[in-house]
């Protein structure tokens, strides 16, 4: 008996010393590193199975509503057709402006799996590692859509199902 009152303190600290796994962090701007000049190449699948090539480029710095946004235009080589968006990080969160409408949260890097931000419906982290995040909403007969990131690079596949099915996954990727 004396014995085991000796082991229980022993065995109380080493309980207390044992850590809890703790999922990976990171800021939104280690899963999207925004800087004039980065560009990054992708391939774009529709339902139809058309290839189109597509370069995402950060291409100057932009305030709206008295926040600093990065401009990111999209080039659709295949039509030439040009989109631009803007993004800019806040600590673990990213987000992305169109001038004409409100600002959006992309992505919520402080959440853990399970756990949700919303982005035109809710995103709910799916997976978490040291170096990727994907984020999904759930996928319904008529919508679904997953984003995945990957620290020190960017979006790697974005992918949409619904009325139009589309793949976008990273070829390469150019940060200054």
């Amino acid at each position: 008996m004396k014995k085991l009152i000796r082991l229980i303190p022993l065995l109380f600290a080493l309980l207390l010393s044992c850590e809890s796994p703790v999922e990976p962090t990171g800021s939104a701007k280690e899963f999207f590193p925004l800087k004039v000049g980065n560009k990054w190449y992708y391939n774009l699948t529709y339902s139809d199975t058309t290839s189109i090539d597509e370069i995402w480029e950060i291409t100057g710095r932009k305030t709206l509503d008295n926040k600093e946004y990065y401009q990111m235009v999209t080039n659709r080589l295949k039509n030439n057709f040009k989109d631009t968006l803007y993004y800019r990080t806040n600590g673990d969160t990213l987000f992305s402006k169109r001038p004409e409408f409100n600002e959006q949260i992309i992505a919520d890097f402080s959440l853990k799996i399970n756990e949700t931000t919303y982005w035109q419906d809710d995103l709910k982290v799916t997976k978490k590692t040291g170096d990727t995040m994907t984020f999904e909403t759930p996928f319904r007969a008529d919508y679904g859509y997953s984003i995945t990131f990957k620290k020190g690079i960017g979006i790697s596949i974005q992918i949409q199902n619904g009325f139009i099915y589309y793949k976008l996954k990273l070829i390469k990727v150019e940060l200054k």
